[in-house]
């Protein structure tokens, strides 16, 4: 049911794969291109060609929040194909150094629109119960295209004289295959269709990704959450709810804690979402005794189950949604089919098929009356245009209006026209400003920081020189092959090793948490950065310390992946509003492309001066410091709606002013 879903994710994060070709074989293209080019004059060209493609990253990041909202998820993902078509192509021709660096200012601009697109693009289409696998899929192709190209470079340093341009070139195919699946076969993000006015495409695009027709449940979720940005009645009295009963209870022990050092720096929001899923996972498909419309975020089973109670009305609901175009009978079939529906499920199916904030206003209201002065209000509009607004209005609730029904403009129908003229209003920067987001983007940004500043990029980029430097070469060297490419071996074995533990995360993200693979994994991580130090620190011998070495690198490079690597991306595309997302995570790749140039600079200069155990030593005491920010920071968002986690992101804070 999900299988075109999983397609897209992989197909997506294709582009990845082509960042990682790219983030490795750069370096060894800097080798050779420096003798052709003449340009054997220190170590500054390699942080040029390193930096200019930042540099095309950080300048198309910049709009690209804009870039997304106004085209679109899919065809800015198009565009970032062609630019890494293009720059490849110029790549491979390269006659001089200025060629080169244009090509590679091409290249870096599409690697910035990919970084920030994809992981927004996984997060809108994937279910809720999915959005952390699939989130890691962009991890898991970045390091295939790491394993391809150092495949690639071994091949190519067997002979006599590599061709460096083919080693950075080559992804321009690649780059043809991702520009074909997404023509071809990806469908717009339905989320930004919504945003876009567009309700009839998106749920096309949402019944293509979910494999089934009936989607109007999550499709109202999705309308609803329009509305987040600027309603601030939402979900008010919910998130009291949550926060008097659960984190803010009574328990001596959570009581107890009020007066703690933790209590004083932590965010509030850890401990709302943390109870939020502890209760979930206690009272399991039970009733939730503190916030009961939190049993059924997960809209496949909650639709399956409605389908399974309501076989007699499904049909009739389908069949007045094919026909819904041809005439206003069949609207109203459509309509009447709906609040029958709502009107016949429980508590948990009536949240599903309202969304969060329209269940959230429903205190009393009746539906049948609601859905009555909703159809006394069609008139005089087109119905094809209007049919999906007029749909997620009477989806939402409000306070019974019945005896306004005959006084001037409906206000049912104001709500429907305020949705359709700000559909297409793109998100403005004071949306920045207001309490939810500014929040949710401070953290993103500094999450995206201190990934960069905690160094394991810059251990993976420069993994062959660091083998040679080190030794570890030696423990291969009766294979016959030359130290340079028994680095190059080791290291693509390294990489190749990372993908069990990948799909390890993957297969844990929406088990356990994000949160709970980060304050595992960084610790290990920690002490495996410190035993890297230490093993250039003691004195012992060089087989043991080879050995120590090469298995304190593999650890640390595994723990990184399962945590630290993934899990910011997946943070940042999930914590904002639908019409803030674009803006806020450019903003948060931004972070991660100043960060990844200061770590250009800074790795290369420390291993001159302080060398590696001296490195190690500082990105050690960042990791720790990393540690204590995500374990007091940094909440759970795991098979949480995108709108609820904005939601509660938006209310926690108006709550702490």
């Amino acid at each position: 049911m999900m299988k075109t879903t999983v397609f897209s994710a992989v197909a997506v994060s294709i582009g990845y794969t082509l960042l990682g070709w790219d983030f490795t074989t750069v370096l060894e293209a800097n080798l050779h291109m420096k003798k052709e080019f003449d340009l054997n004059n220190g170590p500054s060209i390699d942080g040029i060609v390193l930096a200019v493609s930042v540099f095309g990253a950080i300048a198309i990041t910049v709009f690209s929040g804009s870039l997304l909202d106004w085209l679109g998820r899919r065809a800015a993902l198009i565009y970032s194909s062609v630019l890494l078509i293009s720059g490849g192509l110029l790549m491979v021709w390269s006659p001089n150094i200025y060629i080169l660096l244009l090509a590679r200012l091409i290249v870096g601009s599409g690697s910035g629109l990919v970084f920030t697109c994809v992981p927004i693009y996984i997060s809108e289409t994937s279910p809720p119960n999915m959005r952390g696998s699939l989130g890691t899929m962009p991890q898991f192709m970045f390091f295939v295209g790491i394993v391809f190209s150092y495949c690639l470079i071994f091949w190519m340093t067997l002979m006599p004289s590599p061709n460096w341009r083919i080693m950075i070139g080559a992804t321009f195919a690649p780059s043809m295959v991702y520009f074909a699946l997404l023509v071809f076969y990806l469908p717009e993000s339905p989320r930004w269709l919504v945003s876009d006015g567009k309700i009839s495409e998106a749920r096309i695009s949402l019944q293509w990704l979910r494999g089934k027709d009936d989607v109007s449940g999550e499709m109202a979720l999705i309308a609803d959450g329009m509305n987040m940005i600027t309603d601030t009645t939402v979900g008010g009295h919910a998130i009291g709810a949550v926060r008097s009963q659960s984190f803010l209870g009574t328990s001596t022990s959570q009581m107890s804690r009020h007066n703690t050092f933790y209590w004083h720096l932590s965010d509030p929001l850890v401990d709302l979402l943390g109870s939020i899923h502890e209760s979930m996972s206690e009272l399991g498909a039970a009733r939730n005794s503190y916030f009961p419309i939190f049993n059924s975020f997960n809209f496949v089973e909650q639709e399956w189950m409605s389908e399974q109670r309501g076989n007699d009305s499904l049909p009739q609901t389908r069949e007045a949604y094919s026909a819904e175009g041809n005439n206003g009978d069949n609207l109203h079939a459509s309509l009447l089919s709906q609040v029958a529906s709502a009107e016949a499920n429980d508590i948990n199916t009536s949240f599903t098929s309202e969304g969060s904030s329209s269940y959230l206003r429903r205190h009393g209201t009746s539906t049948s009356g609601l859905a009555q002065d909703l159809i006394s209000s069609l008139h005089d509009h087109d119905i094809e245009e209007d049919v999906e607004e007029i749909h997620a209005a009477a989806l939402s609730s409000q306070p019974a209006l019945g005896d306004m029904v005959n006084t001037g403009l409906h206000p049912f129908r104001q709500q429907m026209v305020r949705l359709s003229e700000t559909a297409d209003i793109k998100p403005k920067w004071r949306v920045l400003l207001q309490p939810g987001v500014r929040h949710a983007l401070c953290y993103g940004m500094l999450i995206q920081a201190l990934q960069q500043s905690a160094g394991i990029s810059g251990l993976l980029q420069y993994t062959p020189q660091i083998l040679e430097q080190v030794g570890v070469v030696n423990l291969f060297s009766d294979i016959g092959l030359d130290s340079h490419s028994t680095s190059i071996v080791i290291s693509a074995l390294n990489a190749l090793f990372m993908l069990p533990c990948i799909t390890a995360a993957m297969m844990l993200m929406d088990v356990c948490g994000r949160r709970a693979l980060l304050l595992v994994s960084i610790p290990i991580l920690i002490l495996s950065v410190g035993a890297i130090s230490l093993s250039n620190i003691v004195k012992m011998g060089s087989l043991a310390h080879e050995i120590l070495f090469q298995l304190s690198l593999t650890i640390c490079f595994c723990s990184y992946v399962v945590g630290l690597g993934p899990i910011p991306n997946i943070l940042c595309s999930e914590m904002f509003p639908t019409r803030a997302r674009a803006t806020c995570a450019s903003f948060c790749s931004l972070a991660f492309w100043f960060g990844r140039l200061l770590s250009i600079y800074c790795f290369p200069v420390m291993l001159s001066t302080i060398g590696l155990s001296g490195a190690c030593v500082i990105y050690a005491f960042v990791c720790c410091m990393v540690l204590v920010f995500m374990y007091l920071r940094v909440p759970e968002t795991k098979g949480l709606p995108l709108e609820l986690i904005a939601e509660i992101f938006k209310f926690s804070r108006q709550e702490c002013l």
